[in-house]
């Protein structure tokens, strides 16, 4: 067929009417498309472009996609592109899959874009939708001790632009609004953990939260349960800082579990150090250890792992009397010192400097025993007289 003006179609500009387009070329102000097959020109603006590109549109050149005519009246420049835009079509389509993914019950994956105090934002082709602090997995959740918002709000900060899996628990129709959650994403996850769950399971999890009174471990991500201070160490837990972090790597042994209330133990995956300490020392070795900890009566130093032995004061000088073991020592200074007392049963061990006295002509320190309430052998009978009836 020749081409005369007769076959020619002009193609009909209107606002808001949807066309296809292919990518030509990316410019500085934007993506510029070639719009029914050459018909017009059109470029989509920067500040769209990135919204999209971090929604996953493929703006590559050669990519197609629809588009819809903003206004025939206004060209970018001089350059007579028409001003296309991608994203409102793209919202209904989005909505429209969201909304199966919810009914469906499916996990997705965001990437939130904002943060505010309540919680994070995620911003989908223009559609700002909400991903609740009370929703967000015990390892994401901000805890902090003393409720600084300002504190929260970093937290929260550092969470942006992290990918979430996700399920959907609310959706408004009438305003086009989802609420996340990642704590449902979990669920299955942290119900198979607790179908398997028995005592003395080994798990490894990630430290969540330090707090005064213990270390919060979350197995799987989504189970989450506290190792009281008691049970991170065998010795004294002066800074609880110092056996993790969060986002470290543990390992827990479940001690106790019934009802759902589970108690997790680090220190009953090692043996007991006192079960081992009578067999490599006795009274009157010679020690040497780091100054670990500093008390109003004396100084600790470290004897065998994380347990220490207490030098008191009256035994770190014959020659003057000590009222503050700093005079004599620093943290972390190796100080010799003799075994005075061993008493693995109340957990103890002491320790003399006074090495120029004759130390093995004493005796070592003995336990005293417990006087303890005996039953009387005489028993005295108490008899309740009951008041005469009136």
């Amino acid at each position: 067929m020749s081409f005369t003006l007769e076959n020619l179609k002009m193609p009909v500009i209107r606002k808001w009417e949807k066309v296809s387009c292919t990518v030509l070329k990316h410019l500085n102000k934007g993506v510029v498309v070639s719009c029914e097959d050459g018909a017009y020109l059109g470029v989509i603006l920067s500040k769209e472009q990135k919204s999209l590109e971090r929604n996953w549109t493929d703006l590559s050149v050669g990519a197609k996609l629809e588009a819809e005519l903003l206004d025939p009246n206004l060209l970018v420049d001089d350059e007579g592109y028409y001003i296309v835009s991608v994203t409102r079509l793209l919202q209904y389509t989005v909505w429209d899959d969201y909304i199966a993914k919810s009914k469906n019950d499916e996990i997705i994956t965001i990437v939130p874009t904002e943060a505010n105090l309540w919680g994070l934002l995620v911003d989908i082709y223009g559609i700002k939708w909400f991903l609740p602090l009370s929703q967000l997995a015990p390892v994401h959740y901000p805890r902090v001790e003393d409720g600084d918002q300002d504190k929260i709000f970093d937290v929260l900060l550092n969470l942006v632009w992290k990918e979430f899996k996700v399920r959907i628990i609310n959706v408004d129709e009438e305003n086009k609004r989802l609420i996340f959650s990642e704590r449902e994403a979990l669920k299955e996850e942290r119900e198979k953990i607790m179908s398997e769950l028995s005592v003395w399971n080994i798990y490894e999890g990630v430290i969540s939260w330090v707090s005064s009174y213990g270390l919060f471990v979350t197995i799987g991500w989504g189970l989450e349960w506290l190792v009281h201070v008691s049970e991170i160490t065998y010795g004294h837990v002066h800074d609880i800082n110092f056996f993790g972090k969060v986002w470290d790597k543990v390992k827990v042994k479940v001690i106790w579990y019934e009802d759902g209330k589970i108690s997790f133990s680090i220190k009953k995956l090692k043996p007991d150090p006192w079960t081992i300490i009578p067999k490599e020392f006795k009274i009157w070795d010679m020690v040497e250890g780091e100054v670990v900890r500093f008390v109003p009566y004396g100084a600790f130093i470290r004897l065998y792992e994380d347990i220490n032995v207490l030098i008191h004061l009256s035994e770190m000088s014959e020659a003057w009397n000590i009222s503050n073991p700093a005079e004599l020592f620093k943290l972390w200074q190796k100080v010799k010192a003799k075994l005075i007392l061993l008493d693995p049963r109340n957990r103890k061990a002491g320790a003399t400097l006074k090495l120029n006295s004759k130390i093995s002509e004493r005796k070592p320190y003995e336990k005293k025993e417990r006087k303890e309430n005996k039953e009387p052998t005489e028993k005295k009978v108490v008899t309740i007289k009951k008041k005469d009836k009136e």
